[in-house]
């Protein structure tokens, strides 16, 4: 039945795209460049050289933009020349994000074609892919790192008893906060360890800065907010054997217990992350902390969209929101080789020394400030330099997080069941329906609509 499953979804992907784009990319999205196409032309060019001086070509995938990767890799190449004398990588996009990737290796598994040799996947799309077996193992390059590597990282190489996926960007969950307004309003972000003392914490900051706000878990949370709480309290949607018992679950059901006492509270805004009154709040300061993860650390986005704050913001751990401890955003993105790269023993050689050696993560912290997997690059000085937004709180803050960091137990139709539970979530957080209405109801609907998740 797995087999079933995976081929309904291939299929029927393929007849969309063929229907309504030419098999080219999905009619929401602009089409790929043809620069990032992958073609045969592609397949050829990542041929090694008949040479056996010449350097192997592999062809990577990535979902939005191809920029930030590549410099990423210059700088690897630059700090790593026996890599360098070996290898080039072509980056290629596989879509604007990474459900178009997902859709792009379903369709390359169930056609044969190959596409590239690596591609990167949040770890939320791994396990589809893993339990069918088209994951290419990578167990054997692991073993030289292993023991330097933190338990956070080792998470995401794995799915049940294999070893499949090498870690890119973790994203354990991070409070960020506005440090001079929380000690005007003597609150000490440290000392916030529940759901009751965040509460108590915004109403203080009420009472001094009326107008201001703790959080914004408004009435269309991003799904993201909900499992950073669900992974970290072991919450689960099925049982061992795939059966769905989402209204049975404690840990889920504790999460949005605590979600709407943050509502109800009135000490949460009401605005969706990337929205414009989003980014309007914490210009204008009326949003002083967001429970997220640590890429709203990157340059891009918070010290952006709080431009001028600079100095302002600090970092600390999440309190217990649902009894949950250690969560994380989709664990984070990795890179994984499925079974139509036609150089796998390379990319895995390739792979492991960009995300598991010291030098390699060190490579990833400079290019998209993503806190190492490697506990060498973590004690490394470039980690101690201070962060001209969040000073050293950035990196004590990632570390720790890393160090409790834990992923949800995402079965492999993830994806359609976020899309079925999340509707409801919002409704129970928001008093739309009570909890135990809008569980019974997913349930129901994950029953009817996807059956059973391993099948």
């Amino acid at each position: 039945m797995r087999k079933k499953w995976f081929g309904l979804m291939a299929a029927g992907v393929l007849l969309v795209s063929c229907m309504m784009t030419g098999c080219g990319s999905k009619t929401s999205e602009p089409p790929v460049s043809a620069a990032a196409d992958t073609t045969a032309e592609a397949k050829a060019e990542a041929e090694p050289e008949p040479s056996g001086g010449e350097k192997v070509k592999l062809v990577g995938m990535t979902w939005g933009s191809t920029a930030t990767i590549e410099n990423y890799t210059k700088e690897f190449f630059g700090q790593n020349p026996e890599m360098a004398a070996k290898y080039e990588v072509e980056w290629v996009v596989g879509g604007k994000g990474d459900d178009d990737v997902t859709e792009r290796i379903r369709l390359a598994l169930s056609s044969g074609e190959y596409v590239a040799d690596f591609v990167q996947l949040n770890y939320t799309q791994v396990p589809e892919f893993a339990r069918e077996g088209v994951l290419t193992d990578v167990n054997d390059v692991l073993k030289k790192y292993e023991a330097d590597i933190a338990d956070g990282g080792l998470q995401l190489m794995r799915y049940e008893d294999s070893t499949v996926a090498f870690p890119f960007e973790l994203k354990p969950r991070v409070w960020f906060y506005r440090s001079d307004i929380f000690e005007e309003a003597g609150i000490n972000a440290d000392e916030i360890k529940t759901t009751d003392d965040f509460i108590a914490a915004g109403r203080k900051l009420q009472d001094k800065f009326p107008g201001k706000y703790i959080c914004n878990v408004g009435s269309s949370a991003p799904g993201y907010l909900f499992y950073m709480a669900l992974s970290g309290n072991g919450a689960r949607f099925t049982d061992d054997n795939g059966n769905y018992i989402i209204s049975q679950d404690e840990g889920t059901k504790k999460v949005l217990e605590d979600y709407k006492k943050i509502v109800e509270s009135g000490v949460s805004m009401d605005v969706s992350d990337f929205t414009t009154d989003w980014e309007a709040a914490l210009a204008d300061g009326s949003l002083v902390s967001s429970l997220s993860a640590s890429w709203l650390a990157q340059d891009s986005l918070l010290p952006t969209y709080a431009a001028g704050q600079e100095g302002k913001w600090a970092c600390a751990q999440w309190p217990e929101i649902g009894g949950s401890t250690g969560g994380s955003d989709a664990g984070g993105s990795v890179f994984v080789i499925p079974s139509f790269s036609e150089h796998k023993e390379e990319a895995k050689e390739l792979l492991a020394e960009m995300t598991l050696s010291e030098v390699g993560d060190l490579c990833i912290w400079d290019s998209i400030s993503s806190i190492p997997v490697n506990k060498k690059a973590l004690d490394n000085e470039r980690m101690q330099v201070p962060n001209k937004f969040f000073g050293t709180s950035v990196v004590e803050a990632g570390k720790t997080a890393v160090s409790k960091m834990s992923v949800f137990n995402y079965s492999p139709k993830a994806l359609a069941e976020t899309d079925i539970v999340m509707p409801y979530f919002v409704k129970a957080v928001n008093g739309e329906l009570s909890i135990d209405e809008a569980l019974t109801a997913a349930e129901k609907d994950l029953k009817s609509q996807l059956g059973n998740a391993f099948e």
